[in-house]
């Protein structure tokens, strides 16, 4: 007998599905099913547990209004305050070598899920239904954002029910 088919793909590295904290998946795999049979459609995760370096990447690529979009909801935090300005003062892009290691010295500590294990990233690019995926997953227990509007392709939901972690290097 062969197991059925998951109810979502994946486009990130096996290795960040994997490595989820418990229960991450499994809700979301929920979710998944739940939206299949009523759309017809598999979801796509984009992203999930990502490394600090990783992390950096992305945000070095990001511009100053989706950095301050994405992580400033509640404050600015001095990470994102260097970042900005020493794009500024040198005027031109960081490395991503150093966007880590403003990461890595930052003095707040928290700054994705993703980092300990509890976000993923869905492809919003044509979805079926996207109000309905954002009602399975709050009912699932995630909080999502949007990330369309600053042109980034993707709901971002992070697991309630987990502590976050300080990831610094």
């Amino acid at each position: 007998m062969s197991e059925a088919p998951l109810p979502y793909t994946y486009s990130c590295a096996k290795e960040a599905i994997v490595s989820l904290k418990p229960g991450v998946l499994e809700a979301f795999a929920e979710c998944a099913k739940q939206y299949r049979t009523k759309t017809g459609q598999a979801l796509e995760i984009t992203s999930a547990r990502r490394s600090l370096r990783h992390c950096a990447q992305l945000m070095n690529a990001f511009s100053k209004e989706q950095l301050e979009a994405m992580y400033c909801r509640n404050g600015y935090p001095s990470y994102i305050r260097e970042i900005v300005q020493a794009r500024s003062k040198m005027g031109r892009a960081l490395t991503d070598d150093e966007a880590y290691q403003i990461l890595c010295h930052r003095s707040e500590g928290y700054i994705s899920a993703h980092l300990y294990g509890a976000a993923i990233d869905i492809a919003s690019e044509g979805l079926a239904d996207k109000a309905l995926l954002l009602e399975l997953l709050a009912k699932a227990g995630f909080r999502t954002l949007d990330e369309t509007n600053l042109g980034i392709r993707c709901i971002h939901a992070t697991f309630s029910g987990i502590a976050a972690e300080i990831i610094k290097e």
